[in-house]
This record gives structure tokens, sequence and C-alpha cells, in this order.
């Protein structure tokens, strides 16, 4: 939902913001949020299907919530990074 913050992107503009993510995993989570109402789907009926993802107005209502734990995140990464296998050894 976060990669939807600065506007409509296609199913592929996503799946590559989003680089370790499945195909299905990625499909699922779209319909989640396209049925908790967070998201848009827009499918335009040409051949190859074109299909868009947005956010509602709800989904847009989060915007706030989600750059402060944005910001959150990036201010505390440290707190949270996996230990190198040099540190394991």
């Amino acid at each position: 939902m976060f990669h939807l913050l600065g506007g409509t992107a296609r199913f592929n503009e996503i799946r590559r913001r989003v680089p370790d993510v499945t195909q299905r995993m990625l499909t699922n989570q779209l319909r989640e949020l396209e049925a908790d109402g967070l998201i848009i789907r827009k499918v335009y009926p040409q051949v190859p299907p074109k299909v868009e993802y947005s956010l509602s107005p709800l989904g847009r209502s989060l915007e706030p919530v989600l750059l402060a734990l944005k910001t959150w995140g990036d201010a505390n990464i440290d707190l949270f990074a996996q230990p190198s296998d040099e540190a394991l050894a």
C-alpha cells in the first residue's frame, strides 16, 4: 500500500518496487486490500488487459500513519538489523 502513496501503479510496477515478493503473494495482498476498501482496482477493457491500482479515500486516510511508521523504522533500523555472518562466527 505504501507504494501507492505516489499515485496509480500497475501490477508489475508494484512488483518491481517490492523485489522479494512473489506474484502470488502480491496478488493475494492486493485482493485483500481491495476487499477491505483500501485500494481501488481498475481494469481497462483492452488486449492485453491493463489493470491499475490506486488508494481509495479510506486508504489515503492512512497516509500519515504509514509515513510515521516509515520515519520510525528508518530511525530505528539499526535496532532490528540482522547480525552479519561474521558476527556469528
